[in-house]
């Protein structure tokens, strides 16, 4: 009969196997994480308090650790360089324990010291990103915005101008005024110097430029620039846009709802602007031949009015009767029936 080997014990290695692996596993809750926070050490530690400490006994501690350990009380140049480190290390310790945001992080991973990276992402966020102001952030996007409004408004001004610049009536005009006015005079000397041809065109340009500014009023879009349509004094004077619209609603209500008056001129103007659905701009920009035709009609008046909304629809369905591309499709369609797609046409 063959001899027996000794049959190994599994169960006792494997128990040993555990054992080792947790002798070498911190245990500790608090473990450090090195690099962030306090490093090795706690930062409850550093300053002689407990987790269970308020904000007031950690100020008291924060105090009395900086006097003990304050470089100025040190003698010798080694004790100051180590008076110094300790000073640093107390300093962050107490910007750690006396924010509650980052006590609460701190805690967080004095509890959970197995979330290495998370605690790292934590860290070096809350130091490398900066601390900006939400109302700074909005009052400065408003400002970004009103100013590139005013800007737009200048271009669509000038952009205006130099077209009434190039247009030959309002251009004689100019000149016209500028001739009665002696402005057209200009000097071809200037500091001893005679100007040249394209300087002299230059300076006329300017002077009709500067004639036009005065005696044409642009309406609409290309009005003079206004600080008072950019976005930033609108929202300013929002209230106060509130209040008179407010009050324009009670006074329209009081007086042509419940007392029945008569329509007054600004009443027909803005009755007549909304159903033609036309903006106070493009009014403006009309011009008062177009907004006597538009007032002639009496549209404030609800059978004028009907009568006004029956006529477009007849004027449209004459044009779309006239109209060619509409009679090729419909001819197209008597003859080979509606278009129809399926699925096949598709892919």
């Amino acid at each position: 009969m063959g001899t027996l080997l000794p049959v190994p014990d599994f169960e006792r290695s494997t128990k040993f196997l555990i054992i080792l692996i947790l002798s070498l596993t911190p245990q500790s809750t608090y473990a450090q994480i090195d690099g962030i926070y306090c490093g090795e050490e706690t930062c409850y530690d550093v300053l002689q308090v407990t987790r269970d400490d308020d904000k007031n006994r950690i100020r008291k501690a924060y105090h009395e650790m900086a006097r003990k350990h304050h470089p100025d009380r040190q003698k010798t140049s080694e004790d100051k360089i180590k008076a110094e480190e300790r000073f640093r290390l107390i300093n962050t310790a107490y910007e750690i324990l006396s924010d509650p945001e980052q006590r609460t992080e701190y805690d967080y991973m004095l509890d959970n010291p197995d979330q290495m990276y998370y605690h790292y992402y934590r860290y070096y966020r809350r130091r490398v990103s900066t601390k900006v102001d939400v109302r700074l952030v909005i009052i400065s996007i408003l400002l970004i915005i009103s100013s590139i409004q005013y800007a737009g408004q200048w271009t669509s001004y000038n952009h205006a101008l130099s077209y009434l610049l190039k247009d030959p009536k309002h251009r004689a005009k100019a000149k016209q005024i500028a001739i009665a006015d002696g402005r057209l005079n200009i000097s071809k000397y200037e500091v001893g110097r005679r100007l040249t041809r394209d300087e002299l065109k230059e300076r006329e340009e300017q002077l009709l430029r500067d004639i036009l500014k005065e005696t044409v009023e642009l309406r609409g879009d290309c009005c003079r620039p206004s600080l008072k349509r950019v976005l930033l004094v609108r929202i300013l004077f929002f209230p106060w846009t509130c209040y008179i619209w407010l009050r324009w609603m009670l006074y329209w209500v009081v007086k042509y709802w419940i007392l029945r008056r008569e329509y007054d001129e600004e009443a027909r103007i803005f009755i007549t602007r909304r159903r033609l659905k036309i903006s106070e701009n493009e009014w403006d920009y009309a011009g008062e031949e177009q907004q006597a035709k538009y007032l002639s009609q009496k549209l404030w008046i609800n059978e004028n009015y009907q009568k006004f909304l029956a006529d477009q629809q007849e004027a449209n369905r004459i044009r779309a009767a006239e109209d060619t591309d509409l009679k090729r499709y419909r001819r197209y369609t008597k003859r080979a029936g509606p278009a129809s797609v399926n699925l096949e046409d598709l892919f």
